[in-house]
């Protein structure tokens, strides 16, 4: 199959890529802070305030791997255009 087939089928998912270790520490820095730091606070308001800004900031981060992601594949899309435009 072509990679364009292999796409098409599912066989290629770009957000199935594993992450690294330094990723992996990261997060689980990030999640052991956030852990302590519900600990240190006292009153529900607080903790669910933290718990929002925790999600709205997955979320950012969701939508920037993508946006990267869309970002990555045009410029490949148009390095591979120049390429095929140019005699070597």
């Amino acid at each position: 199959m072509s990679i364009l087939e292999e796409l098409y089928y599912g066989n290629i998912r770009p957000t199935d890529k594993q992450q690294s270790e330094e990723v992996r520490r990261a997060l689980a820095d990030t999640v052991n802070a956030e852990v302590s730091l519900m600990e240190i606070l006292s009153d529900d308001r607080q903790k669910e305030k933290l718990s929002e800004i925790s999600e709205r900031y997955s979320k950012l981060i969701t939508l920037t791997e993508r946006d990267s992601f869309i970002e990555g594949v045009r410029l490949g899309a148009e390095l591979m255009a120049d390429l095929t435009s140019h005699t070597i």
